[in-house]
């Protein structure tokens, strides 16, 4: 049972790695090309079941929005930025790139009342 100053904590780029894995299982055979950059590992206060409907949704928009063309995936963790970014640009041939974007909390909500050392603490 979790109390109440507890958060759950989950890496983006593990769930990201399990729904590429998933969606490339799905596509059926279809071309879909996609590219990752590499970068550190994120975590953010997410539970992983919300975060890989999210990120599948991403995937799956992505993949309808292109036919035989590239997918490159960025995950965005930028110093001062409240939240993380999954972006995926999207290039079909003869098609202007198309970015799609899911974005994901730093922050617990309900422990940012609470000050640093609170936060501190659950890290």
């Amino acid at each position: 049972m979790q109390g109440r100053d507890d958060v759950t904590r989950t890496c983006v780029h593990c769930v990201l790695g399990r729904a590429l894995r998933a969606e490339s299982a799905a596509s059926s055979g279809e071309e879909f090309l996609v590219t990752l950059r590499s970068s550190e590992p994120t975590w953010v206060p997410v539970s992983g079941a919300a975060l890989y409907r999210e990120l599948r949704g991403l995937l799956r928009d992505a993949r309808d929005a292109t036919r035989r063309g590239i997918v490159k995936l960025a995950v965005l963790d930028l110093p001062g930025k409240s939240h993380v970014e999954v972006t995926a640009v999207v290039r079909s041939p003869g098609r202007k790139a198309r970015v799609l974007s899911r974005a994901f909390p730093r922050q617990a909500l309900e422990l940012l009342g609470g000050g640093f050392a609170e936060q501190l603490a659950s890290c």
